[in-house]
């Protein structure tokens, strides 16, 4: 899951923080490397493995959210307003990121937002809340 806050760890490096969740799941040392190197460089972020979180900026924290949970290789991934206090370029950017890892891996994605303009960029499928209704693919439900 990717928060809206992100919960990464402040004492602990990006690597660490990638880490976390792989040494949770006991996967073994070689290959927790292979993964965490293989994310770092998706997300461009190889040159700051060491840093912490507060000495990255706010789209480089999210791209590190997004890597701890996608490191884990989930067949599902949930993220609560991920991209909210991001400025449009750079959500645009992470917006254009996540959907090329999520045609690499193939996981499913539950994306929550408010913005109906990050919904209908993100997905194949949506379903919102208008009033009290819910509308899926269009047809209306009270609830």
């Amino acid at each position: 899951m990717v928060f809206q806050d992100l919960a990464l760890w402040p004492h602990l490096s990006v690597w660490d923080n990638l880490a976390l969740g792989l040494k949770a799941r006991r996967i073994r040392k070689d290959e927790r490397e292979k993964r965490i190197r293989q994310f770092l460089r998706l997300i461009g972020l190889e040159s700051l493995f060491q840093a912490k979180p507060d000495q990255l900026s706010g789209g480089e924290q999210q791209r590190v959210a997004l890597a701890r949970a996608l490191v884990l290789e989930p067949t599902l991934l949930l993220m609560d307003e991920p991209l909210s206090g991001l400025d449009d370029a750079r959500r645009g950017e992470l917006i254009r990121k996540l959907l090329q890892l999520h045609s690499q891996m193939g996981f499913t994605l539950l994306y929550v937002t408010h913005s109906r303009e990050e919904a209908s960029l993100i997905g194949s499928r949506t379903v919102y809340m208008d009033e009290g209704r819910i509308v899926i693919h269009g047809k209306e439900h009270s609830y």
